[in-house]
C-alpha cells in the first residue's frame, strides 16, 4: 500500500488512535516514523508502552514524506507491507504482510 492509500483511508478518523501493529495475536506498538528513497517505515518497539498517535502520523508523513512511496512496518528487523486496519479500543491496528525479498 501505498502512503496516499492509507492517508485517504484513515482521514477523518479520531487523531487521538494510538497506532499498532498487529502480528498474530500480538498488538505492538508503533513508536517511530522513517523514511527513505523507497518506503515510508514505521518503526516498531515491543519494549516501549507509548505507541505514536495518528495525529503525529500525519505530521511526519505531511512534513516528511512523498505521498507516492509504499508504506512499510518494519518489526523484528523485518518488513511488512501494510495492507489493511481495523479500530479497537482507541487504537489503530494495522495489519501487515511480510515482503518478500524479490
Amino acid at each position: 500500500m501505498y502512503l496516499k492509500d492509507f492517508s485517504t483511508l484513515v482521514f477523518g478518523l479520531n487523531p487521538s488512535y494510538q497506532l499498532y501493529f498487529q502480528n498474530n495475536n500480538s498488538l505492538i506498538p508503533i513508536t517511530q516514523f522513517l523514511k527513505n528513497d523507497q518506503a515510508t517505515i514505521l518503526l516498531t518497539n515491543s519494549a516501549s508502552g507509548t505507541a505514536m498517535s495518528l495525529q503525529s502520523f500525519f505530521k511526519l508523513s505531511n512534513q516528511f514524506a512523498s505521498p507516492n512511496t509504499e508504506i512499510l512496518i518494519n518489526y523484528n528487523s523485518q518488513d511488512f507491507k501494510v495492507f489493511g486496519y481495523r479500530i479497537s479500543e482507541n487504537r489503530l491496528l494495522i495489519n501487515g504482510k511480510l515482503r518478500l525479498v524479490e
